[in-house]
């Protein structure tokens, strides 16, 4: 008797375990046909959120059905050869729509920061890579959230204390915090330059203080990559930008020219005529900023020349540009001394023969 009733349960728990693969299957092919369906109406939106919530929910919702199809199957087979004791489903259905539902978050936020839908909605005055860069590190600190705050709810689920959890970490996060002072100085730092933004990759940087000059090519958690002229890589950890003056090139307004041209004593009779030839040379050059009014004055006697300053900004922030124009000033600034009957003086020295003769 007792092995006809094994028997007459075992076909129930095999009849069980084909009902629930069978109704899993036929959930499967049920989600992927409303997926499809409903792909095809997003298709036709303008909007593009709602696909990258179908394609974000779509693989974790198929985990989903396959879990629990799996974790009820296991349930029959428990209920008939006892395998677990305390073996309790609903407690892991919970956990795993939990894990689920925050895989589809951070599948989300992937796909809407690789999709770049932010840059669609910027204004003139937006920079595209400063906007990208303040998302990037949004979307990062939103997926560690996420992560944490998941982690804490399921070990809350499985009973155990995060209260005590959270007073240990009071005390171990002292120690550990002083044991990776550096890599938190760093992390830290790579946020005021994410939120500060004194520069972005591709930017060209220097210092002062420090032996720093070149483009950014990266900015990380904890390093700063920059390339020099050289082609050398420095890596420069974040911590350093807290500490330095940097001083961010490329965002200038233009580039300076600024030099002092020596005239022979010689030709002092001639500098009004040179100097009022060069500023009005230099106020009518397209390539100077005329809203910076140029600077042109006889300033000074030196040792072997009289000094004119000429002192301008041009339109241009290119670098190859500006020594383009710089050589065109310089060239026409000698004609013009040259035209003028006049010379461009260099170090020399006189000896009057007929007083050292004399004496």
């Amino acid at each position: 008797m007792d092995k006809l009733l094994n028997q007459i349960s075992s076909s129930e728990v095999s009849l069980q375990i084909s009902l629930i693969f069978g109704l899993g299957f036929l959930l499967l092919i049920i989600k992927n046909w409303l997926i499809k369906f409903l792909t095809g109406i997003t298709k036709n939106t303008k909007n593009e959120f709602d696909d990258i919530i179908l394609e974000s929910v779509s693989k974790p919702f198929s985990y989903l059905i396959i879990i629990i199809s799996i974790l009820l199957i296991f349930d029959r087979l428990n209920s008939h050869y006892n395998y677990i004791e305390s073996f309790v489903p609903s407690n892991f259905f919970y956990s795993v729509f939990l894990v689920l539902f925050a895989l589809s978050l951070v599948r989300f936020l992937d796909k809407y920061y690789e999709n770049r839908l932010f840059l669609k909605k910027l204004s003139k005055q937006d920079d595209p890579v400063v906007v990208e860069q303040t998302y990037e590190i949004t979307i990062r600190v939103s997926k560690i959230v996420i992560i944490v705050v998941t982690v804490l709810i399921l070990m809350q689920e499985f009973g155990l204390s995060i209260s005590g959890l959270l007073a240990f970490g009071g005390v171990g996060g002292l120690v550990v915090g002083l044991a990776a002072k550096d890599l938190l100085s760093n992390f830290f730092g790579g946020l005021m330059i994410y939120f500060d933004r004194p520069f972005k990759v591709g930017e060209f940087i220097k210092s002062p203080d420090r032996n720093i000059e070149g483009i950014v090519e990266s900015i990380g958690w904890r390093l700063t990559v920059v390339r020099t002229f050289s082609k050398n890589v420095l890596y420069i950890p974040n911590s350093a930008f807290s500490n330095i003056i940097v001083e961010n090139a490329t965002r200038m307004t233009n580039r300076r020219f600024n030099e002092v041209i020596g005239v022979r004593y010689e030709d002092i009779d001639n500098i009004p005529n040179i100097v009022i030839e060069v500023r009005s040379f230099l106020e009518s050059h397209s390539d100077i900023d005329q809203t910076i009014k140029p600077v042109v004055y006889f300033t000074s006697f030196e040792a072997s020349s009289c000094d004119i300053i000429v002192y301008a900004f041009t339109n241009t922030k290119d670098w190859r540009q500006f020594l383009e124009v710089k050589e065109g000033i310089l060239f026409k600034i000698a004609n013009i001394i040259s035209n003028n009957n006049s010379a461009i003086a260099f170090p020399t020295t006189t000896i009057d023969w007929d007083k050292k003769l004399s004496n």
